[in-house]
């Protein structure tokens, strides 16, 4: 095939970053070029223009031209379904699986039911451990699930050294999201020592201990606080390890970073590069050796919403895309149905082809670090990683990362941080398509599977377990006893609790859940009532004067599930107030241009009063009317910019409905 060149215009390359600028200039008419640029969280701009570079190497991420690894959550309380969801998971592509136990804070739904070896046994039926990867999820008990591990693989003639797990345990964001610890730290840390010792004595390979990120993102923390409190965590945990007698060279090969991966592209893919930067300097101002971090990254909870959750297929891809052109070691796609139960297969096999997608056919890890010598993406990655070291050592002055949890600093900035976000999206400047933005009340539910776990209120056996220590002893007999019987739950019950600890819970906060809360309330309306709650859209003059407002109006009260009626060029006045009088509606929205409504509205307005409307709102915001208008009994006005869920509550509330404090208004 004759290849086809592309001449362009000799002008447009001769082109240089001052020509660009001059030009956008130009086009402020005297507006300085910064005028154009966009905040960011966190303190962070994104400008308008961005110049090439040539000074950046690419950065060391993973190894390179080697695919990530494509980790399939496994979470189905179900022993023998969990199974089987396993096996069609590594049998379609996956290559890594992440057991996810109830205890842990990212369960999501469901949970593996495993307590004993034969419960693992029957979990691992037909799949080859020491030919794939393990990530644990297990809150407060992963070093016992590591145990329960390893020693069913024995009994399966595998040993431990042929076994790759990562993140086994990480202490710190049980902490952050249950608000408390059932031990003191300083015995958790002998236990993250013991935990080291068993992992050394049977040769585990894989990181031991976790920062994650994931805990503070989806309570609302940006990126800057995001990085900087996993920069925190992994320095704290190296400190324990090396109280424990680790080895300084082999410090940084026993801890692993987790991120969530969100829909914002750039930013996602700048974070990622931003870890990889900061730790490095970490190393070099700890004096320990340059190793390259594993860095594991999930796609936002976040980000994902419950109505229509299709939407969440284009979220969750442009994340992982993101975060395998970032350098991620491993992705985890959540399934696209996980805000609503368990996914079934249909859900688990769109996120694992997902991935399949972006490494064998778009072939995203056959270049190291694309994104190098952007201007963008090596600015941007420079001021987020000069602001979350800031912010490290901002954390590091309180006392670290357990005294500023303790003290609440933590939870002061996550919640200023979420607060900032959540009013983006109430405010529609960060719009939910399907959510805050183009809602579907017509939608139909999709399927997930329902199941409840094989072993409920199991009652616990207490045995006698010696103290942890940096040999593995404690571990070792934990091991011991599952192998002659005990399950998880007695070793739980068998842990010496000595004290505990409390700080402000970070709780899991999804963007979409306040408007989902009211597509909620207003189903419940429904069922009660026989009839959705309505608005009346009283359109003034003809179709080309009220289209544009109405179908706005029609959106902004669908996000809160109210029913849209009227919206028709009305032959008089007379007829849209007998329309009104039939729609049963008590909330009345104007829609029309500004000149139509400085001719018509207030006459329109008082009649509507008169005729039953309780609350009478306009789309738009003619600045030179509304004050007569007001005076008229004009209750609100609507547009691009405005808090939709103090609208929509008010709205409720006119209809009967009290919310309380379920939605919180910015």
């Amino acid at each position: 095939m004759d290849m086809q060149n592309i001449d362009f215009p000799s002008n447009f390359l001769e082109a240089t970053h001052s020509d660009w600028e001059a030009s956008a200039l130009r086009a402020l008419k005297g507006a300085a070029l910064d005028a154009l640029n966009t905040p960011i969280a966190g303190g962070l701009e994104n400008k308008p223009l961005y110049q090439g570079r040539t000074d950046s190497a690419p950065l060391q991420l993973r190894e390179r031209s080697h695919p990530w690894k494509i980790i399939q959550r496994s979470d189905h309380p179900i022993v023998s379904e969990a199974n089987a969801q396993m096996l069609e998971d590594l049998e379609g592509g996956a290559d890594s699986i992440e057991l996810v136990l109830p205890a842990s804070p990212r369960v999501l739904s469901g949970g593996l039911s495993v307590q004993r070896i034969d419960d693992m046994l029957r979990l691992l039926e037909g799949v080859k451990p020491d030919l794939i990867d393990f990530r644990l999820e297990c809150g407060y008990e992963g070093s016992a699930t590591l145990a329960l591990l390893v020693e069913t693989c024995k009994r399966l003639g595998i040993e431990p050294n042929q076994l790759t797990v990562h993140g086994v345990s990480d202490p710190l964001s049980v902490f952050v999201n249950s608000g408390r610890v059932r031990n003191s730290f300083e015995r958790l840390e002998l236990r993250a020592q013991d935990l080291a010792g068993y992992a050394r004595n049977n040769g585990i390979q894989g990181s031991l201990l976790r920062g994650d990120g994931r805990c503070y993102h989806d309570a609302g923390a940006n990126s800057v606080q995001e990085l900087g409190l996993i920069l925190s965590s992994l320095l704290y945990y190296m400190r324990t390890l090396e109280k424990g007698g680790v080895p300084a060279k082999d410090l940084p090969k026993h801890v692993s970073a987790c991120l969530s991966a969100s829909a914002d592209q750039f930013g996602t893919i700048i974070k990622a590069r931003a870890m990889r930067q900061i730790w490095s300097r970490l190393l070099d101002a700890a004096q320990l050796p340059s190793l390259p971090l594993h860095l594991h990254m999930e796609t936002s909870w976040r980000m994902m919403t419950k109505r229509d959750p299709w939407v969440n297929m284009l979220r969750t891809t442009v994340a992982a895309f993101a975060a395998g052109i970032g350098g991620a070691d491993s992705v985890s796609v959540l399934p696209f149905t996980s805000a609503l139960g368990l996914p079934n297969a249909f859900a688990r096999r769109i996120a694992r082809n997902t991935q399949l997608i972006l490494i064998e056919e778009s072939n995203l890890a056959q270049v190291s670090d694309p994104a190098a010598g952007s201007g963008l993406v090596e600015e941007r990655t420079e001021d987020l990683a000069n602001a979350a070291w800031s912010y490290f050592q901002k954390i590091e002055k309180e006392g670290g990362v357990l005294a500023a949890l303790a003290s609440g600093v933590i939870h002061f900035d996550v919640t200023t941080a979420r607060r900032e976000e959540d009013k983006l999206v109430a405010t529609g400047r960060h719009p939910l398509t399907g959510t805050s933005a183009f809602p579907n009340l017509g939608e139909l539910d999709v399927d997930v599977l329902k199941a409840d776990a094989d072993q409920i209120g199991e009652i616990a056996t207490r045995m006698d377990l010696p103290e942890p220590s940096t040999d593995g002893q404690l571990l070792e007999a934990v091991a011991k006893a599952l192998t002659e019987g005990a399950g998880l739950v007695d070793i739980q019950a068998s842990r010496k609790q000595l004290g505990d600890n409390d700080c402000q819970a970070l709780k899991l906060s999804r963007l979409a859940a306040p408007f989902e809360n009211l597509r909620d309330k207003a189903e419940a309306f429904q069922e009660t009532q026989g009839n959705p709650p309505k608005v009346f859209l009283a359109t003034l003059g003809p179709v080309a004067q009220h289209t544009a407002r109405a179908t706005f109006a029609t959106n902004f009260y669908a996000t809160g599930g109210f029913v849209s009626g009227g919206g028709k060029q009305f032959d008089s006045l007379d007829d849209m107030i007998a329309c009104f009088r039939i729609s049963d509606a008590k909330v009345v929205c104007l829609c029309s241009s500004d000149k139509v409504y400085e001719e018509q509205a207030v006459a329109v307005l008082k009649q509507l009063k008169a005729a039953g409307a309780k609350r009478v709102t306009l789309a738009g915001r003619p600045k030179d009317l509304l004050a007569e208008l007001t005076e008229n009994g004009l209750d609100g006005t609507i547009y691009q910019g405005c808090d939709m869920l103090a609208e929509l509550k008010t709205c409720f509330e006119v209809v009967g409905v009290s919310l309380a404090d379920e939605v919180e208004a910015i």
